[in-house]
């Protein structure tokens, strides 16, 4: 299990560089860990939504409910979410994805049963799934793969 406590960084380029700096070092998974705990959530799921559109065809459906959800927040959508991404797979980026919005706010239990709520822990951790599914598929290797993320993330930031 990840800490997602750190301390956030004096500012982004600060831990920019220090995820930089552990790719370098062959630390590539603490680099996402790194990344994860000091990017707004709804930030990098929205960027991630972008990312996805670009690869996961088949999951344009459920990128587009996410996106809608995050624009405006609905318990019955983040269900429908919930269910769309257990058809599709939770082990897909865009199923791990859509877990994380899930697991981001409300109940895990249905309507009418006594609540709940999933540790806090998860939603970023599944965020990081994502982020390690991004990265692991790249042709090269997993520290290349985050490198080549944290460098669309770092321009688009500055955008």
């Amino acid at each position: 299990m990840s800490d997602y406590g750190y301390p956030h960084s004096a500012g982004a380029a600060h831990w920019h560089q220090d995820a930089q700096q552990h790719i370098a070092a062959g630390q590539w998974e603490e680099a996402l860990t790194l990344w994860v705990q000091q990017a707004s959530p709804r930030a990098l799921s929205l960027w991630l939504i972008r990312i996805l559109r670009g690869s996961a065809q088949a999951a344009a459906s459920l990128l587009d409910e996410m996106q809608r959800w995050y624009a405006e927040p609905d318990e019955k959508l983040r269900w429908q979410i919930f269910h769309h991404a257990d058809t599709l797979g939770f082990e897909t980026p865009a199923g791990a994805l859509a877990l994380a919005l899930f697991w981001s706010q409300g109940s895990m239990s249905p309507e009418g049963l006594e609540p709940v709520y999933p540790q806090p822990h998860l939603s970023p951790e599944m965020r990081r799934c994502v982020l390690l599914m991004l990265a692991a598929g790249d042709p090269e290797t997993p520290a290349e793969g985050t490198r080549q993320l944290l460098t669309q993330w770092i321009h688009q930031e500055k955008a």
